[in-house]
């Protein structure tokens, strides 16, 4: 009975009555979706709190059953289909991890710029803690180590003279791989990125189900804002 359920939550049956349709998790797949598009995204996306509970009860779940039917004698550990079950565990679970962990790196990178109130919104409650006291701790540092040795007027981490910001902040000109799900219309250039005058400059436009290698700024609305999740991914 354990193993069924087990297999139904992550979708895979090694035993499918044909007359009923198997069972397939969506979180499973928004989560790798939200994965890949963490791991090639120059910036932290906007967390999913919704998905990531979720998929952390499912993978408690699996374990606690696989563990129990371990100890209970239930399933040979050597047979394929716990072993499969286990590595889909430990693949699922691996990804889980990854992903916070790539997201706590970008917060540690630029972390003046994510704690700048319009950026909060993309965190979760967790990562707001562990952004304030990363950047509380490497403050007081730089605090005891230089900055009090400089002049006032030098103390100060986040000034902008002559427009030069000190504040670290992603590289969303960076170029990253891009897959189109689904139509996203007409993307209008920035005259900066085209050698044409403004009024000969024709918008782009992405067919769906191609590929194309492309500044991260003219598809970041289409990985930020929820009315278009899902319609891009990075690969």
């Amino acid at each position: 009975m354990a193993s069924a359920e087990t297999e139904e939550t992550f979708g895979a049956s090694a035993e499918v009555d044909p007359e009923e349709e198997a069972f397939e998790n969506p979180d499973v797949e928004n989560l790798i979706r939200r994965w890949r598009n963490e791991k090639y995204a120059p910036e932290v996306l906007p967390f999913d709190q919704a998905l990531i509970e979720n998929m952390s009860e499912v993978l408690d779940f699996v374990t606690e059953t696989l563990e129990e039917e371990r100890v209970e004698g239930q399933q040979d550990p050597h047979d394929p289909d716990f072993c499969l079950r286990s590595l889909d565990l430990e693949r699922m679970r691996y990804i889980l991890r990854d992903y916070l962990r790539i997201r706590l790196w970008k917060l540690t990178q630029w972390p003046q710029h994510y704690l700048q109130p319009t950026n909060q919104t993309l965190l979760s409650t967790a990562e707001r803690t562990f952004l304030k006291d990363f950047w509380d701790n490497k403050k007081l540092f730089f605090e005891n180590r230089l900055l009090l040795a400089l002049p006032a007027a030098s103390q100060n981490l986040e000034d902008t003279n002559d427009l030069l910001d000190m504040v670290r902040r992603p590289d969303i000109e960076k170029h990253v791989y891009v897959r189109i799900r689904s139509d996203l219309g007409k993307i209008d250039i920035p005259p900066s990125m085209t050698q044409e005058s403004a009024g000969t400059q024709q918008p782009l436009v992405l067919s769906e189900g191609s590929t194309y290698l492309l500044r991260y700024c003219l598809v970041k609305e289409f990985l930020t804002e929820p009315q278009h999740d899902g319609k891009v991914e990075l690969i």
